[in-house]
């Protein structure tokens, strides 16, 4: 059974895709994912990647937040535990982790991300991107690695750095929760 998120996001898609007057095979050209996939996603009856999202935004040449449900506006925001977005990140472009927006707001300076990574999981391709970041871990451990040095954190520890240093994260021994939050919003 889809759940709520999924529902909601698939429905962004299909009227952001009938705004544009395309079909779904002309989405599937542009994205290079299937047909199928793509009315699967409609319905929110599959999960999928922040590479595919970004794909998808890509192509439109919206972000990514614009396909997610957002609020706006300048009053405090109370995220219940579990209630942010999620995204499934799977081994496509090399992150294997769940993650869990905790801003889920539009204009906002910051973006705020909750990761729970399984023994073996991690971000295994670095990234850069613009702005800064600290990362601090919840629970576990996590092998972290800025250009190239790697750093062994724990529960409590956190690493701050520049984002546009290839970084990545790894959880060879144990699963790990991590906040990561990095300003600009990359997505």
């Amino acid at each position: 059974m889809p759940d709520e998120d999924a529902i909601e996001l698939g429905a962004r898609i299909r009227k952001l895709r009938s705004s544009h007057g395309q079909s779904l095979a002309h989405v599937a050209r542009g994205t290079a994912l299937t047909e199928s996939f793509l009315s699967r996603l409609e319905r929110g009856q599959t999960g999928v990647t922040v590479e595919t999202l970004r794909r998808i935004a890509a192509f439109w040449d919206v972000e990514i937040v614009d396909l997610l449900a957002r609020e706006s506006g300048p009053k405090p925001l109370v995220m219940r535990s579990g209630a942010g977005p999620a995204l499934e990140a799977e081994a496509n472009g090399g992150l294997q982790a769940r993650s869990e927006t905790l801003i889920p707001k539009v204009g906002t300076s910051l973006q705020s991300t909750l990761y729970r990574t399984e023994k073996g999981g991690g971000r295994f391709e670095g990234f850069s991107h613009e702005g800064e970041e600290i990362v601090y871990v919840v629970s576990g451990a996590i092998r972290y690695f800025v250009s190239g040095q790697s750093y062994d954190l724990s529960a409590g520890d956190s690493i701050w750095h520049s984002s546009e240093d290839p970084h990545r994260w790894e959880c060879p021994d144990q699963s790990a929760v991590t906040l990561h939050v990095n300003t600009p919003p990359t997505w």
